[in-house]
């Protein structure tokens, strides 16, 4: 979304900041499981800001046994929630080499050489121990942004009420939230609550023997020695319906090993339901690698019988979708992942941030559904297809070739994997979605990021927003106008006529306006204020195609003082805007103005002797507002105006003299609204006002438009006007394009 701008005035940011605050709430998050999916979602919607309760069946919440890769993909998201896992032990994968079964070298990558030339963040692989024990601190510990997450252990699921954000524990609690994040694994009973998904995992045809081994143990044997000199290496070894792989943890003094097989090898010591802690048989796994060359089995003869695990690897038919009403799955839940890709953790990860970045704080409870929905626009297509990759990277060659896969380097896939972000993906996903869905979104070059506030979009808020109102009312918006009217020639002033555009008196005489604007406590630039003086020609008529005709005062110049009104001016309204700074001086009775450039004064105004009016005198003297005549017009008086004329011209790119438009516009004047009180009114017939041309010299920008207005013929000075008003009418509500 975009960023609030910085407040301009000290007195009245504090009422923002506070409004802001007392109109956002938390959500209550409610997430099943503990693992790495669960808890990185704790971590992720807790810096969001909101509340959030973990359950998690286990009692003793640890993973045991394994190292996990973390690649670039999963490493830069976490390091955003503040887990650098090479604080925890992780090793680096600089390098790969991987061999046939009889110990040939079949090829070898220097990964981090070339992925330091591509990726943001390491690759690193981790103990999962590690990995888990971190992010549970992350998630509960004081230290850290949000509420500590709460963890229930022992709390095992037994329904799912997707609509009501309420979930049912097998102890019979029932706990209510506002979302409910369902990261309960492979065979979760989550799933099961989104329509379509009661999906059970199904056997992929191979399981895995996982193990770990000191390096010390390894480097002691002659036979394994070579294999574990060197650090930061990933090694593997493969067969047609088999392999072999290893990676080093904790520092690189354990090295975690995954030998992958047909399942119906090792059936005998696969559960009925497989888990990831199945206990294995060392001497089938021997039985089954027997024909590998022998410094190979040496390794494998080194794991300890005690500890080593054996699980089948499971697939699942896709989900419909990762959500239904205030109900989202995660993780392996969603879309469990063959490890031949070493990208499970990862995608659940990806999954966390990205289901936190959908929820940012201020999120309502009622919009939750509608943005789950954007969650899976975000993961759905990824995980599905980084879900297939690891598919494919286990069939033989034989097998991709059946179904039409062709061969693609390692390298590939990795670049699927690696070169993606999953918080900015879904961070830049929301904020296109939010600004679909707001009618009021304004866009202004440039436009990269997003749309942007301004004075019909204070703050980037709505102007309905508490924090809008809260500003407004600390520190209300007020405006005060000093309109110098002359008399001067029709003949002359022509010439700023833009096409289309005439007098409505045939006579030779004509009024042209100078008004002077001080605004004071705008809400859009956090409280401040800036200066603006208006160059009005008045009694203007625009005929149109169809013979119908449009009255009112053509702009042909609005000088101001601050930068950012000038450029929502020029986009939004089309106005003929012009920097310069605007020295605005109040008197007792009057004030005093001028306009110059760096120094260099072009134009004086002084008002003085203003009095009470007692009525409107029925002259559109008012640049930015309407005053009414207390009169109908009579046939002497041109017809009433019916707000600013303004002739919107944009130079077409690389074609000097050409315009990529250029059409009439029309500001009507604002309504008042029921209610509003009139502006107060002041009177004068003693004003003065002086225009010199300095040269290009001393106004190399300006002095074309100082010229111009030095050469006014000035017959008269009528009179001015003061007018003050508290709280400021959109002036831009209504502005159209004439035809």
């Amino acid at each position: 979304m975009p960023h609030q701008p910085a407040t301009m005035a000290h007195r009245s940011s504090s009422g923002v900041e506070s409004a802001l605050e007392d109109s956002v709430k938390p959500l209550n998050v409610l997430i099943v499981g503990g693992g790495i999916g669960g808890l990185t979602a704790a971590i992720a919607l807790r810096r969001q800001g909101h509340h959030v309760e973990v359950f998690e069946q286990s009692e003793l919440l640890q993973e045991t046994g394994a190292a996990i890769h973390v690649a670039p993909n999963a490493n830069g998201v976490l390091r955003r929630l503040g887990l650098d896992v090479s604080e925890i032990g992780a090793t680096e994968c600089a390098s790969s080499t991987f061999f046939a079964p009889n110990g040939k070298e079949l090829f070898s990558l220097a990964i981090k050489g070339s992925g330091a030339n591509l990726w943001a963040y390491p690759w690193n692989l981790v103990h999962r121990q590690h990995l888990h024990t971190a992010l549970k601190e992350l998630a509960v510990g004081e230290e850290g942004k949000g509420k500590p997450v709460r963890l229930h252990l022992s709390s095992r699921l037994a329904s799912v009420n997707a609509a009501a954000a309420t979930i049912e524990l097998e102890d019979g609690r029932v706990v209510r939230g506002d979302v409910i994040v369902g990261a309960d694994g492979v065979h979760a009973k989550s799933r099961k609550f989104i329509p379509g998904g009661d999906l059970k995992p199904m056997g992929s045809g191979s399981s895995a023997f996982r193990f770990l081994i000191a390096v010390e143990d390894l480097k002691a044997d002659p036979r394994t020695a070579e294999i574990a000199t060197q650090p930061d290496r990933m090694v593997g070894w493969m067969d047609a319906d088999r392999r072999m792989v290893m990676y080093p943890c904790v520092n690189n003094t354990v090295m975690n090993f995954v030998l992958i097989h047909p399942s119906q090898e090792s059936q005998s010591e696969d559960s009925v339901q497989a888990t990831w802690q199945d206990t294995g048989n060392k001497s089938r796994m021997l039985e089954i690698y027997k024909t590998w060359a022998p410094d190979v089995l040496a390794i494998m003869e080194k794991a300890d019988a005690s500890k080593l695990k054996v699980w089948e690897l499971l697939d699942m038919q896709p989900m419909p979708c990762y959500n239904f009403e205030k109900l989202a799955i995660i993780g392996d839940a969603a879309h469990p992942f063959l490890p031949h890709l070493g990208q499970g953790g990862a995608q659940a990860i990806e999954d966390a941030v990205a289901i936190a970045a959908v929820l940012p704080l201020g999120t309502a409870p009622s919009e939750v559904p509608d943005r789950l929905k954007l969650y899976n626009e975000c993961r759905y297509e990824r995980a599905q297809g980084i879900q297939l990759d690891s598919r494919v990277l286990g069939w033989t060659k034989e097998e991709r070739a059946a179904k039409g896969i062709p061969e693609l380097s390692p390298g590939v896939y990795n670049t699927r994997s690696f070169g993606h972000d999953a918080w900015d993906h879904a961070t830049t996903m929301l904020q296109k979605h939010l600004q679909a869905r707001d009618p009021e979104s304004r866009f202004r070059s440039p436009t990269a990021f997003g749309s942007v506030p301004g004075p019909r979009r204070p703050l980037g808020l709505p102007a309905s927003h508490p924090a809008i109102l809260a500003l407004q009312s600390k520190t209300p918006e007020s405006m005060t106008t000093w309109t110098v009217r002359c008399l001067s020639t029709r003949t002359h002033l022509e010439r700023f006529l833009a096409p289309g555009f005439s007098f409505t008196s045939p006579g030779s005489r004509a009024n042209i306006s100078f008004s002077i604007v001080s605004f004071d406590g705008i809400a859009w630039l956090g409280g401040g204020g800036y200066n603006a003086i208006a160059v009005l020609i008045n009694g203007i008529e625009y005929k149109k195609g169809d013979g119908s005709k449009v009255y009112g005062s053509f702009m042909t110049a609005l000088f101001e003082d601050f930068a950012d009104p000038i450029i929502t001016g020029r986009d939004e309204l089309g106005h003929p805007k012009i920097f310069c700074d605007i020295d605005v001086k109040r008197l007792n009775d009057g004030c005093a103005a001028k306009l110059s450039w760096r120094g260099t004064e072009f134009a004086t105004f002084e008002v003085a002797d203003l009095k009470a009016e007692p009525k409107s005198n029925g002259e559109n003297a008012l640049p930015l507002a309407k005053e009414h005549a207390t009169a109908p017009p009579q046939p002497s008086l041109p017809p009433p105006e019916e707000g600013i004329f303004t002739y919107r011209y944009i130079p077409a790119v690389g074609q000097p003299g050409k315009a990529d438009a250029e059409y009439p516009v029309l500001s009507p004047f604002p309504t008042p609204k029921p209610g509003q009180r009139h502006p107060d009114v002041l009177a004068t017939k003693t004003a003065h006002l002086e225009f010199t041309n300095p040269g290009w010299k001393s106004l190399p920008t300006l002095n074309h438009i100082a010229e111009a207005l030095a050469d006014i013929p000035i017959l008269q000075v009528e009179g001015a006007r003061m007018t003050t008003a508290v709280g400021i009418v959109d002036n831009g509500a209504g502005v159209q394009r004439i035809e």
